[in-house]
Order: C-alpha cells, then structure tokens, then sequence
C-alpha cells in the first residue's frame, strides 16, 4: 500500500479529495517502528505530530517510582502529539509502539504552512477530530467520576457501540486496559470476574460477549456490584 492509501485510510484524512492527500504527501514522513520502540520522551522538542497509519501506540506519563499511566491507546487511524506542536514546545508525555507500526510524521513547519495555504482543508481535518475529542472527554469522566467497575463496564459498552455487537475482542492486553483505566491487572481482572458471575458479560480469553447490556449500563452509572 503507497502513502496516498495508508493516508486516505485514515480518518484525519478522509474527507480530503485526491489534491489534497498529495499535498499532504509531499510534506510528510512514513516509517516503521518496532514493538517497544519509543517514538518521543517527555521532554524532548516537538518538532512535529503523528499520525498512527497501522499498529498501535501507547502515549503515558511516568512518575519519578517509575508508576506508569496510560494517557491513550492510540489505534490506526488516529492522530497524536498534536496539542504539543501547537501548545508547547516539548511533548508533554512519552509514546512507544505497542506492536510493529506504521506512522506519518508531519512537521510542524511545512504542516501549518500547508493548511494556511488550504483554510478548506483544515476545517475538514478539524471535523474528523470532533470523534477522538469526545472519546477523549469521556476518559476523563470515568476516571475522575467512576469507581473501577464503572469503568471498566463503560468501556465494554463504548466497544460494543464502536462495533455495533455485543460480541468484540479486546484490541490491548489486560495489563495495557487496566493502566487505561487507571487501576492494576489484578483488580480489572477481579471486577471481570464479578462481571462474569453476575452474568453480565461472557468473558472467553479477549473474546467479550455481553450478556446484559443493561444491566451493564446500569453499572456504568455507578451501581454496585
């Protein structure tokens, strides 16, 4: 697959006619990075953004113990770094390829430059944004509103609506959603066995069927279990 196809299958870009994607192309770089490979540190200048084409990327803070936090996991198709490039002059997290990826980096220069020249094609890039922006928001509901079961039962649900089936398997390992839902391996997968036995969820290694969606929601809401 060429530049122009891994960049018309990404959702940043798909609303921009064949003109545009080859501008686009002309100002950006396509690497590979390995599983474990670390794309930026806290820290370091950001000269530019990325955007995930295939694999997947995981953004997080450490702390001076070495505790880890997941910010977002970030899934093909999706932008990242981009606040740091427009906000700041260092990335304010750090970034490693969970699995073998692809990306596009875009530096920042000629990228402001391009959409300066292209208002039309920034409002389009803006509105393939507004997805990523709400899903944002809700992370950060549940994790300063929700107690852990709440949600991890939030999560479950936003999948099965992502995918529009009750039946879905988890794209990240349980150690990688439990530090996305601010909390250890071992307490999602208590509350997972909890979910199980009330008979809400069927949970077959990373296959997720839910049993009682509303049973479920009403957990998300914050009923106990």
């Amino acid at each position: 697959m060429d530049a122009l196809e891994l960049l018309h299958n990404c959702y940043l870009c798909r609303d921009l006619d064949q003109k545009e994607l080859e501008a686009l192309e002309q100002i950006v770089a396509i690497r590979k990075i390995n599983k474990g490979e670390v794309l930026f540190f806290q820290g370091d200048p950001a000269t530019g953004f990325y955007l995930l084409l295939s694999g997947s990327v995981r953004v997080y803070k450490a702390s001076a113990e070495g505790k880890e936090y997941t910010l977002h996991h970030i899934k093909s198709g999706q932008m990242f770094a981009e606040a740091a490039v427009f906000e700041g002059k260092t990335f304010p997290a750090n970034a490693v390829a969970t699995v073998e990826s692809t990306v596009a980096f875009f530096p920042k220069e000629r990228f402001v430059k391009l959409i300066g020249e292209s208002p039309q094609m920034s409002l389009k890039m803006i509105a393939a944004l507004s997805g990523f922006v709400r899903e944002f928001n809700q992370q950060i509901e549940d994790l300063s509103l929700r107690e852990v079961p709440a949600r991890l039962a939030s999560h479950l649900l936003r999948k099965a609506e992502q995918i529009d089936s009750h039946q879905f398997i988890l794209d990240t390992s349980k150690t990688e959603l439990a530090r996305s839902l601010g909390t250890i391996s071992e307490t999602l997968s208590r509350n997972l066995k909890k979910l199980r036995n009330l008979g809400v969820v069927e949970v077959d290694g990373k296959n997720i069927t839910i049993l009682d969606p509303e049973r479920l929601q009403a957990i998300a809401d914050g009923e106990k279990i």
